[in-house]
């Protein structure tokens, strides 16, 4: 399979310079139909001899692609589980086989031309019982087609969309990051808001930020990226994730706020005086 797969990474993928070079690394390691394999960022920088820089923004730019998703992140010292989607399934065209693989010629493949003498001429025979032609007529080759439809183009230059697919057809381009229904919400905010983030999350990160939308909530979130977006540039969502954690939980149902009153020293909770004259009488 890891022929196969980096077959399609030579002849499919739009992916560019080391980010291409990332690609191949995953497919050569690949061995299974599932197209999937275990690096840990060193193992790429042996694998691209480039910086370990230059490897993160490498793979960076995989992912973003889509053409390379994380199926398991890394946890300790247990390497990523990468794989390469449109290469699951993929079977590299091989060319149609031409004669027998040894041995002569098959005699039903040989012309059968035979002299005699020279004074019979050429003697010209055909040794396939299967040969088309009028056996009388004027003069001329005789030659007939011996296949093809009673009407139309004899001579079809166009594949059928069914031997596209058997010639190895790619895939359509992959327009964007699919996102999980649940999480639509919390990327429409944020794009509402002009937070225009990558959202190209591996399966495992969308389950965590679908679980932060049920504890903290949409607009909890989304003040707190809107606050981090306008400090720094941010250019992908998983930013947010190590703070979204951090986030308290949304009230329980039925929880009341406390009415505020102004003290020195800013807004304290109020308190009645009825109780405070009741303390100062020694209770």
């Amino acid at each position: 399979m890891s022929i196969d797969a980096m077959h399609w990474v030579w002849n499919h993928s739009r992916a560019k310079g080391n980010a291409r070079l990332v690609l191949l690394a995953v497919a050569d390691k690949a061995p299974g139909p599932d197209v999937t394999a275990k690096l840990g960022t060193t193992e790429f920088v042996a694998r691209l001899n480039a910086a370990r820089s230059s490897v993160v923004k490498a793979v960076d730019a995989a992912l973003a692609s889509g053409e390379l998703v994380i199926i398991e992140p890394a946890v300790g010292s247990r390497a990523a589980t990468y794989q390469l989607p449109h290469a699951v399934g993929y079977v590299r065209p091989t060319l149609n086989a031409r004669g027998p693989d040894s041995g002569p010629v098959d005699n039903s493949y040989r012309s059968g031309n035979e002299t005699p003498n020279p004074e019979q001429g050429s003697g010209i025979r055909t040794g396939s019982e299967t040969a088309r032609g009028p056996k009388v007529g004027p003069g001329g080759s005789g030659n007939e087609t011996p296949m093809g439809p009673d009407s139309g183009p004899l001579n079809q230059t166009t594949p059928t969309r069914s031997e596209s697919k058997l010639a190895g057809e790619p895939a359509p381009p992959v327009l964007g990051p699919e996102i999980p229904t649940n999480c639509r919400p919390l990327v429409d905010t944020l794009t509402a808001a002009g937070i225009l983030v990558r959202w190209n999350l591996a399966p495992a990160e969308w389950f965590i930020v679908e679980a932060l939308i049920q504890r903290t909530g949409v607009a909890a979130l989304a003040a707190y990226a809107q606050k981090q977006a306008a400090a720094k540039d941010i250019s992908y969502a998983k930013y947010f994730l190590p703070g979204w954690r951090e986030l308290p939980p949304m009230p329980e149902a039925g929880t009341a706020r406390p009415p505020l009153r102004a003290v020195s020293g800013g807004w304290q909770p109020y308190t009645n005086p009825t109780d405070v004259s009741a303390y100062s009488n020694g209770f």
